[in-house]
């Protein structure tokens, strides 16, 4: 799919290297090895609030430290995806990351909504889908928690949750730099500076940024899907009094007038006797309009899917900034932990939605959005008994306006509004050892949600309807109150195995649709909570010394699952009853020194009930992103190779046919697919280290997402994953 001019590896990132390495001596005195490598052994986690062996936890979870992030490269968030398993990352676009664990996920694209697989920072919750983008960087580890974790976590953690750790201010120089070339002109870094300020005091300064031109050939104006992407992260953090410690941590990022918005590739469709979608040969003229053409006479030109002739417009502009302060106070015996935070989003999108070089279907969107967050909590242990209770309290304030502009056919739709959002939640878990082989398990969180809605939609210029307090009256304030909750027994047998089961209670609170037109009936904008139920068990052994081998089985009852429908041009969120039944399997082993071994997998049966088509006909289907199987592995060997280090790296991984919508439409199949990466790099000095990367080494064309609009238009929107991207990178780290 490339082309040879555009795949060269950028030439600037020697320059600066070399300009690098005249850096103020004074920070380079003395010499830090590097990180340790993918095979960073038993990763201390915090999934139950407090610091842990992964291998001690009865819960699936999976985690990648420092430099297993490094080693991934400059990649977006869906390259999670094939280090773990049971997850899939919708990431086409920097606008929306919506993480699917074990086929549970968000799938409408409204700014409003929340997703039921959280996203936290630091313990600090993100609750807007279109600020997760550009977080990754300069961090000590990801965690990965499958199944429900609201008793602790709370807040839509119904399927899971991703969390992210940042590196933390250090009472010791140390630091880094890495500059990364690439195709299509990439030129990117990253970095930190950390190290103390004074005795009880210091500091950590980390930076990123990404550049590149579009991948997307575009014959009717500029290329699509480049990257204009910086940002920054400071920490302070500080010793008070006894036993007292705070950091505060103020971080923005930016994406300045990138053309990332809507990158799409156009194909041809008609809806089948049910309303779904299937694709149209390019012999055939179902619309009377040219062979293989949708309704307007259009079709995609040639068969590379990267080549496209989009009018516009096609630009993303965001800026996101968050203030968190965190305090921990050891009380004697018991410890004080306080997270204040708030965070502040605005975000400017457009797509040409047509994906033709005529000016028939334009959308554009605008956010702003302000969440202000308290938690509190007090923890205590001993030999026997493990313990913590809190309280938590989030306000969110998200004010939306959408634009779908089909002005060329007579319809202009202007709507949107604001949804306010207060929620409070008081939670607490115990873990009891009735003898030094088992434990016990007990939480419980109660959660009560107050949501706000003042919403407007206007047709041609003329407000149609309303949907506020004023209008509708108590169907524009909803209430939800519910609990989520776990119960659980853990048995060692020995140092080296844990068995456990559980039962999971996750929820997500309803909500509010997002109508792009007058739904006929205004009762039907509102939907109810989810709640999923998980019952598991799970085995995690130490084999050796230096394997791990884990295994899970899970079901899922869900009630009143948040589908999102699209029939026609209308849009609507409908609860469903659902199941999900699995097993998961993940063996990691370092055989002999430098080598390090990896694999996972994932079996899935989903299914979503009662499912009313377009047609009328109702049917049973298919979890969208839940593919039947998938199958990852890893591969990487260091070894001594003149006065350095020398690393090969490979990772692949399977994924099944999976469907990209709830109605699991012809044209919303994504055929099974293998996708690899590889990497190399020599690590000297103790300081340098300069890699080479392929990723998507086999430049395997395949999508992340699908919207199925053939029946008010003929075609669907398809956006594929990035083609093949080859780059290499030169990182220096500084340290005593």
């Amino acid at each position: 799919m490339m082309r040879a001019s555009k795949a060269a590896i950028s030439l600037r990132v020697l320059a600066v290297a070399g300009l690098f390495q005249f850096a103020n001596p004074a920070l380079a005195q003395s010499a830090t090895a590097p990180a340790a490598s993918s095979g960073e052994g038993d990763i201390v986690v915090t999934a139950q609030k407090r610091e842990q062996s992964i291998q001690s936890v009865g819960l699936a979870i999976s985690a990648m430290g420092q430099q297993s992030l490094a080693e991934m490269g400059r990649q977006d968030m869906s390259a999670l995806a094939a280090k773990v398993p049971s997850l899939q990352v919708l990431a086409y676009s920097p606008t929306l990351t919506v993480f699917n664990i074990r086929g549970v996920s968000q799938n409408d694209f409204a700014d409003s909504q929340e997703a039921p697989i959280a996203f936290y920072n630091d313990e600090v919750y993100i609750s807007a889908l279109g600020a997760i983008a550009g977080q990754t960087y300069d961090l000590e580890r990801v965690e990965m928690l499958r199944g429900p974790q609201g008793t602790l976590f709370g807040r839509n953690a119904t399927g899971g949750l991703v969390q992210i750790v940042s590196a933390k201010p250090t009472r010791e120089l140390d630091g880094f730099v890495t500059l990364t070339g690439g195709s299509y002109g990439q030129f990117a870094t990253e970095g930190a500076i950390s190290g103390p300020l004074s005795d009880r005091l210091r500091a950590r300064l980390s930076f990123t940024s990404d550049h590149h031109g579009g991948y997307i050939d575009n014959t009717a104006g500029k290329d699509i899907g480049n990257s204009k992407f910086y940002a920054g992260r400071i920490q302070l953090a500080g010793d008070v009094g006894d036993g007292g410690e705070f950091t505060l941590k103020l971080q923005g990022l930016r994406n300045n007038d990138e053309r990332s918005g809507g990158l799409y590739s156009h194909r041809t469709a008609i809806p089948n006797a049910d309303g779904l979608g299937e694709y149209v040969a390019r012999t055939d003229d179902p619309y009377g309009t040219c062979t293989g053409c949708d309704l307007f006479g259009y079709v995609q030109p040639g068969d590379d899917i990267f080549k496209v002739g989009f009018n516009g417009p096609n630009y993303f502009n965001r800026s996101y900034w968050s203030a968190t302060l965190r305090y921990v106070q050891d009380l004697g015996g018991v410890t004080l932990t306080s997270i204040s935070d708030y965070q502040h989003l605005k975000k400017r999108y457009a797509e040409d939605a047509d994906m033709s070089p005529a000016p028939i279907f334009q959308y554009y969107t605008a956010q702003n959005l302000d969440q202000y967050s308290q938690e509190l909590r007090l923890s205590g242990s001993n030999d026997q008994v493990n313990w913590v209770v809190g309280g938590y309290a989030i306000k969110i304030k998200s004010r939306n306006e959408y634009n779908t502009d089909l002005s060329s056919i007579g319809l202009g739709e202007i709507y949107g509004g604001t949804l306010d959002t207060v929620s409070f939640a008081g939670f607490g878990q115990i873990e009891y050892a009735l003898t030094d082989q088992v434990s016990l398990i007990g939480g419980i969180r109660y959660s009560a949600d107050r949501k706000t809605y003042d919403f407007t939609h206007a047709e041609n210029g003329v407000t149609d309807f309303t949907f506020n307090r004023a209008s509708v009256g108590k169907l524009a304030r909803q209430h939800f109150k519910d609990y989520s909750g776990k119960v659980g027994v853990n048995f060692k047998p020995s140092e080296d195995a844990l068995l456990y089961l559980s039962v999971n209670r996750g929820i997500k609170g309803g909500g509010f649709g997002t109508p792009a037109f007058h739904p006929g009936d205004l009762s039907t904008i509102p939907f109810k909570e989810e709640v999923l139920t998980d019952y598991e068990g799970g085995v995690k052994l130490t084999l050796g010394g230096t394997s791990h081998l884990n295994l899970s089985a899970f079901y899922y009852d869900y009630k009143d699952y948040q589908a999102f429908e699209l029939v026609g041009i209308s849009l609507a969120i409908r609860n469903k009853d659902a199941t999900i039944k699995g097993l998961e399997f993940e063996f990691n082993t370092r055989p002999v020194p430098g080598l390090f071994l990896q694999t996972f997998a994932t079996l899935l049966d989903s299914k979503v009930k009662g499912v009313v088509l377009p047609s009328g006909r109702v049917a049973d289907t298919r979890m969208p992103q839940a593919p039947k199987l998938s199958i990852g592995a890893l591969g990487r060997y260091e070894f001594d190779l003149g006065t350095g280090k020398l690393a090969l790296q490979t990772d692949w991984k399977y994924d099944s046919a999976l469907y990209f919508s709830t109605f699991n439409a012809p044209v919303d199949r994504q055929p099974g697919r293998v996708v690899g990466n590889v990497r190399a790099s020599y690590a000297f000095n103790d300081r340098w280290e300069v890699a080479l990367f392929a990723n998507n080494v086999t430049d395997k064309a395949y999508r992340l997402y699908n919207l199925d609009l053939s029946g008010p238009f003929g075609f669907t929107q398809q956006s594929y994953a990035r083609p093949r991207w080859i780059g290499g990178s030169l990182t220096y780290r500084l340290g005593s």
